[in-house]
């Protein structure tokens, strides 16, 4: 019986070990044409920034995150693409289009540019903040980056203004598991071996 125990004590040391369970927050497949999205959890980025909920009786939020991320892939008949989408909050209202304008920066120093797909900016009125998405295609090479070297900063580069967002050593780790998370889904549906 304690032989019994022994082994069990060591298999629960050895499972816990193994790299936790990935997250993933939407893989579907539309049955009209067979495009598949599939999408790893929301990961916080850079710091908690001042809502503009500046006087004490609004009531309001006197903080919110500065950005999230969203890792994604997506698949229609022959077209296969990464994507990196970024929802950040802003001060003041800023024109965005489709363009280069979001920067990564990595640990390694390399600095690659994406192209950005932005939505309409939305005005919270909870936070008095507008809220942005930019949806940014990632190149194989960059998706390769993203896996093996950590991301430093994020620049996204509006007319007359440039919003960075640094990320924190636990951000980057939960950023490059979310990369894999997706890449090991994106295999295991479509049965092939990295």
């Amino acid at each position: 019986m304690k032989n019994f125990h022994l082994l069990l004590l060591l298999f629960l040391a050895a499972a816990s070990d193994l790299p936790a369970q990935c997250k993933i927050a939407l893989d579907t497949l539309d049955d009209f044409d067979s495009s598949r999205i599939i999408a790893a959890k929301p990961v916080t980025l850079g710091f908690l920034v001042p809502t503009g909920n500046v006087e004490e009786d609004l009531e309001g939020k006197q903080q919110v995150e500065q950005a999230k991320a969203i890792f994604s892939y997506a698949t229609q008949t022959d077209t296969n693409s990464f994507f990196l989408t970024l929802g950040v909050v802003e001060r003041k209202f800023y024109m965005t289009q489709t363009d280069y304008n979001v920067l990564l920066l990595f640990a390694d120093g390399n600095i690659i540019s994406l192209l950005n797909v932005p939505d309409q900016p939305e005005f919270d009125r909870s936070i008095l903040m507008w809220k942005y998405v930019h949806t940014c295609v990632v190149p194989m090479e960059v998706f390769q980056m993203l896996k093996n070297t950590p991301l430093d900063k994020i620049r996204i580069v509006y007319p007359g203004f440039k919003q960075t967002i640094v990320l924190e050593p636990a951000q980057q780790k939960a950023l490059e598991k979310a990369v894999l998370c997706v890449e090991e889904r994106v295999l295991s549906r479509m049965n092939l071996k990295p």
